[in-house]
């Protein structure tokens, strides 16, 4: 939120009368949001990769699964993911597929 508020005391310090106008606000706040979700996007690949090159591979009940065998950084990539520890590679690669961008 003290990202927003600053956004919008930089455009009040560009405008020429010192006003804000309710157009000038909700272009700084598309600029705001769009840079969150672009910074989302990027962290949300990260954590893809991580759990990719990282995460534990077996088989459970003759499928191939992937899991975090109790490293904590995976774990969390786990869950920041919304994923279930330990899931079956087809049950990721449909998941990671349903929220790409």
């Amino acid at each position: 939120m003290k990202e927003l508020e600053d956004c919008l005391r930089e455009a009040l310090e560009e405008s020429p009368y010192g006003i804000v106008t309710n157009d000038t606000a909700l272009e700084t706040a598309r600029k705001y949001a769009s840079e969150l979700l672009r910074q989302r996007d990027e962290l949300r690949e990260a954590l893809i990769d991580m759990v990719w090159q990282f995460a534990y591979e077996g088989t459970k009940n003759g499928e191939g699964v992937m899991y975090a065998g109790g490293l904590s950084a995976l774990e969390g990539a786990f869950s920041a993911l919304g994923l279930s520890d330990p899931i079956t590679v087809e049950d990721f690669e449909a998941a990671i597929k349903n929220t790409d961008g």
